[in-house]
């Protein structure tokens, strides 16, 4: 199982390209602008290799180097024998070359670069190239973040973040960390029946700066798959921590947990939109009613801007049949939201309150199974259990150690 890598908010790097061809230039521009290249610092430098040998006898050398070139001939491999010994070890290279050779970019690759394109490259693939390597570099552990939010308060958000938790710990039998984005003004620990080890501030300190006994102290299982991360006691009339600081947080549970679902439907709007920008995959709970779809059209038009479109994003509709209320008509909320709901799940006050009333979660809920089955699928989806098999790393080593290793 991977994250899919090309729809998530890549982690802090540097990229430098050396463009010679006005497309490549203007193509790396675009990508700069994009989203997911939000923490990127990429700089689009005119010029080839002797340019970039220029540059880095003097200033450091970026994760990767991205060096455009005319000249595919000997020569060029001895600039790029050159470039290796001002570049630091760890620095990837990708060449960008006039024509497809075989022999050509086994060679190259075999003296440690990472990749060779032929130019014209399709925006895509660079993309692809590129989140890779930072990827690689950076690490994500392959594990996914799944953010659950609703469209307005009391739309059964945390209760179906905790029932998507449980289908991917014990249904899909995956290491899974539940968290509470929300901090006091959350309702999770409740419905598990636990009660808050710390403060959310702390559990956010302990994520960015604690050690590994820290964090182990501020988990708690709920089964042998699921743990929970949950806190509580904060002020409630002051502002919690910000979101660099909670997604530091998640990032950190990353490392051990392949599947981290967040419930952020109690989170600040800022934690919200970052934790909904870095997720591999994104759950909206609505109702059918007017006032909630209308939040649920405006929420998703934010995250279709703020993610670059809507892959990865699902709708789930909850309380269908409420007796007495006046549901918008299936057909009208395709047309409204330009999307089908993955989930109708049924109106079942009983299923919902009973774990603020019980102190159980949903998935020790008898009455319950059918919404679990329900929402299987959409577990299987976020969780990236449908995905064939990891993808496989380029495995590209760092330009100066593998150079370097040819000339012995």
């Amino acid at each position: 199982m991977s994250e899919d890598i090309t729809a998530i908010l890549l982690p802090s790097a540097r990229v430098d390209v050396f463009a010679l061809d006005d497309g490549t230039a203007a193509t790396m521009q675009k990508i700069s602008a994009d989203w997911r290249f939000a923490r990127v610092g990429m700089e689009i430098i005119r010029g080839g290799m002797e340019a970039a040998v220029e540059r880095y006898s003097h200033a450091a050398s970026p994760e990767l180097i991205i060096i455009e070139t005319n000249d595919i001939s000997e020569a060029f491999t001895v600039q790029l024998g050159a470039l290796a010994e001002v570049c630091a070890e760890g620095t990837d290279a990708v060449i960008i070359g006039p024509t497809n050779d075989v022999h050509l970019y086994r060679s190259l690759v075999g003296m440690g670069v990472r990749d060779y394109l032929v130019r014209p490259v399709a925006e895509d693939d660079m993309v692809g190239m590129i989140a890779r390597t930072i990827v690689d570099k950076r690490g994500l552990s392959g594990s996914r973040l799944v953010a659950v939010t609703g469209s307005k308060g009391g739309v059964g958000a945390t209760v179906v973040a905790q029932a998507l938790a449980w289908d991917i710990a014990e249904n899909l039998k995956q290491k899974t960390m539940l968290v509470d984005a929300g901090g006091s003004a959350g309702t999770l620990g409740i419905s598990f029946g636990i009660e808050p080890p710390t403060t959310f501030a702390d559990a956010v300190r302990i994520g960015k700066e604690g050690s590994d006994d820290d964090l182990r102290r501020i988990i708690q299982k709920a089964t042998e798959n699921l743990s929970l991360l949950i806190s509580g006691g904060d002020p409630v009339l002051v502002d919690g921590p910000d979101a660099d600081g909670v997604e530091a947080m998640i990032e950190r549970v990353m490392k051990t947990y392949p599947v981290v679902v967040a419930d952020i439907s109690s989170a600040t709007p800022s934690v919200q939109k970052r934790l909904m920008t870095r997720a591999a995959h994104v759950v909206v709970v609505s109702t059918p009613h007017i006032a909630a779809l209308r939040n649920c059209r405006a929420l998703m038009n934010e995250i279709k801007n703020a993610r670059n479109g809507l892959q990865n994003v699902e709708l789930v509709l909850n309380h269908m049949g409420m007796p007495g209320a006046d549901e918008v008509p299936a057909g009208d909320i395709q047309k409204l939201m330009d999307m089908e709901p993955v989930v109708k799940i049924p109106f079942a006050p009983k299923i919902f309150m009973h774990g603020e009333t019980t102190g159980k979660p949903a998935g020790e809920n008898k009455a319950a199974q059918e919404i679990m089955k329900s929402l299987l699928a959409v577990a299987a989806h976020a969780a990236g259990a449908e995905a064939a098999q990891e993808e496989s790393k380029s495995g590209g080593f760092s330009l100066l150690r593998a150079i370097g290793k040819t000339k012995k």
